[in-house]
């Protein structure tokens, strides 16, 4: 992304899974499961279910670098393990597109990485039902920031009131707008959240999935998450890349996550401080 090329980063995980699996390996059950905890009902037509389960298809087939829960995850339950079979069984991602960790905004964040990533960025669009704009502009000095509000999932609706889907969505479709090749968004909006990845990258721009990170930053984390608000980034108001390194294996470490360790070494990309 130093480049500035469109691309998107997106992340999958059971619910991603209802969707992409739907209706091969996947049941009309599943999917409503999680049409209750996105939109508080089930009442969404088979055709729109069809619709949004090959926009999502094709929201993973253009992404740069894709997520994937871990294989404890997978092993976990039958959902979990679906967006890696889909990606085989419907030839969504090339040979070279980067695979990481599901949970990778988490292990970002802990590092201190949206700090070099948004340091006096000229733009900043943020679609999520958290409008952190004003304190990502105070603590990363981004210059101009536009949110994009959706209505949250159930239990974290934030204060849109508008239906996600398809209101949110068609309204969201029609409105978004990126300013200039290459600028950035952060995404935090579910099964959706990965379809307005891939329309920020055809428009020209940088989308990354942060998901409940948005919750975290907001000071609404889920219980559990080492990662909660800004304090974090208060608190080391510099970071070495050894520590970063170091911090972000301890997050590994707390969780229990089995995904691979990092070392300076192998992140010669990344700046020495931040």
């Amino acid at each position: 992304m130093a480049d500035r090329q469109p691309a998107a980063v997106i992340r999958l995980g059971d619910g991603e899974g209802a969707l992409l699996g739907y209706p091969r390996s996947t049941s009309r059950a599943d999917v409503d499961n999680f049409l209750n905890i996105w939109l508080r009902t089930t009442a969404v037509s088979e055709a729109d279910v069809l619709f949004l389960s090959a926009a999502l298809k094709r929201a993973v087939a253009s992404a740069d670098v894709v997520g994937l829960p871990r294989q404890k995850q997978a092993a976990a339950h039958r959902l979990w393990a679906v967006p890696a079979a889909a990606l085989a069984a419907f030839g969504l991602v090339q040979r070279d597109t980067p695979l990481t960790h599901t949970a990778l905004h988490r292990l970002l964040s802990h590092a201190l990485l949206f700090r070099p990533l948004l340091a006096d960025a000229p733009f900043l669009g943020l679609i999520s039902c958290r409008d952190v704009g004003t304190q990502l502009q105070d603590l990363f000095g981004v210059r101009e920031v536009r949110w994009y509000g959706v209505r949250g999932e159930r239990d974290q609706p934030g204060p849109i009131a508008k239906p996600h889907f398809p209101d949110g969505f068609d309204e969201l479709r029609r409105a978004l707008t990126v300013p200039f090749p290459g600028a950035l968004f952060l995404v935090g909006a579910g099964a959706f959240g990965k379809i307005y990845c891939h329309w920020i990258k055809a428009r020209g721009g940088i989308a990354i999935d942060i998901g409940s990170l948005f919750d975290s930053w907001a000071g609404v984390g889920r219980v559990g998450h080492a990662v909660r608000g800004f304090d974090v980034y208060r608190a080391w108001p510099r970071i070495y890349r050894g520590t970063a390194v170091a911090r972000y294996n301890a997050l590994l470490d707390h969780f229990a996550l089995d995904c691979p360790r990092a070392t300076a070494a192998n992140l010669p990309a990344l700046p020495a401080l931040w």
